[in-house]
Parts: structure tokens; C-alpha cells; sequence
């Protein structure tokens, strides 16, 4: 199809004339290569060029014509975008993404391992927990397990060691607690050694 078209395109241009280049036309190509042909040129569209260094012929026979280019938006102010506070997502809560849904900058892996060989770890905890999913969870101080907050009975729950048991609050992420209620509800025992600092 594009091929075609720059040939109809270049036979157009050397005429002063419309020629409909697309794959449904009702143009031969093989007039369009003869049209070329009339007027001096290679019917394959190949034309000989030569080095504007050098001044010598360029051995290799090259594809020269006219073709529609459409020149791709991407501009900075289409593309600026920021964001403070805003929505999260329901199960992650993780900031949403993209630009239309006023959603977080991504911190991505390979941003994280920069800032880790500059040692710049107060700037890892602010984006990776502060700005993201940062919760307090709370492992139960007798089986190490994941604890839990009742609102009702106003006291501290573990699956384990049953109600009004002693915990250790850890600041963590979302993320994080729920990849060991995930690895749970498969049968994976998880337990987390806490050592108070």
C-alpha cells in the first residue's frame, strides 16, 4: 500500500495532478510505473543518487517518491502532568494510574535502583511508603502472625492465638499485607519475626 502510494504520489507530483494512491484505487500500477516511465524516470521508483560529500554516484539504486506523513502529537504540554493527593485503588490502594484519572507518578523499579546507589534511602520511604499504601499492621507478640484491630470489642484479634492479645504496630505497606493474606488464604503460613529497636 505505501509503496504505491509514494509511487502515484511522486507520478502526481510530476504531473500537477491527483492520483489516488490507495490500496482500493482503480489506477493500474502498472500505469503508473509506465506514466514514470514516459516522463524519464526509473518505473520502479529507484533513482540514482550521489554523496553531497563526496560528489560520487551512490552505488546502490535507492526508492524515491511522494508520501502522506502525519506527524505524531507529542508535545510537553499535552503530556504535563502532576498530582498531590488523589484517588487510590480499592484493593491495592495504590495511587490510580494514568493522566485522565488524575493519577500518581510511578516510581518504577529501575527509578528505585538509582536512588539506592546514590543511598538515598529517606527519599526510597518517602515515594515507596509514605506516598503510596504506607498502613500500620500489627503482628501478634506470641505467634508472630498478623494481628487485628477490633472495632467492636475494641481490643487486638489474632486467627491464632484468639482475642486480647499483645502486638507489635509495624509501619508497612498495603501491598505488603496483602500479599501474606493472599499467601494465606493458599495455606502458606506467614510469620513475621519482630525485633523492637
Amino acid at each position: 500500500g505505501q509503496l504505491i502510494e509514494i509511487l502515484a504520489g511522486k507520478l502526481g507530483a510530476i504531473k500537477g495532478k491527483f492520483i489516488d494512491g490507495t490500496p482500493f484505487m482503480n489506477e493500474k500500477v502498472d500505469n503508473i510505473m509506465e506514466g514514470l516511465k514516459k516522463l524519464g524516470f526509473e518505473y520502479s521508483g529507484m533513482e540514482i543518487m550521489y554523496d553531497g560529500r563526496t560528489g560520487r554516484m551512490i552505488k546502490a539504486p535507492i526508492f524515491i517518491g511522494v508520501g502522506f506523513y502525519q506527524r505524531l502529537k507529542h508535545l510537553v504540554r499535552d503530556k504535563i502532568h502532576a498530582r498531590a493527593r488523589g484517588q487510590v485503588q480499592l484493593l491495592t490502594r495504590q495511587p490510580v494510574e494514568g493522566r485522565a484519572r488524575g493519577g500518581g507518578l510511578r516510581l518504577g523499579e529501575m527509578e528505585g535502583e538509582v536512588l539506592i546507589s546514590h543511598g538515598a534511602a529517606a527519599v526510597l520511604y518517602d515515594r515507596y511508603v509514605e506516598n503510596s499504601d504506607k498502613e500500620i499492621a500489627y503482628i501478634c507478640r506470641r505467634c508472630n502472625s498478623l494481628a487485628y484491630f477490633n472495632a467492636i470489642t475494641n481490643q487486638f484479634y489474632c486467627p491464632r492465638c484468639k482475642d486480647n492479645v499483645e502486638v507489635y504496630p509495624v509501619v508497612t505497606t498495603h501491598a505488603t499485607t496483602l500479599m501474606i493474606k493472599e499467601l494465606m488464604s493458599g495455606l502458606i503460613d506467614v510469620r513475621l519475626r519482630v525485633e523492637e529497636i
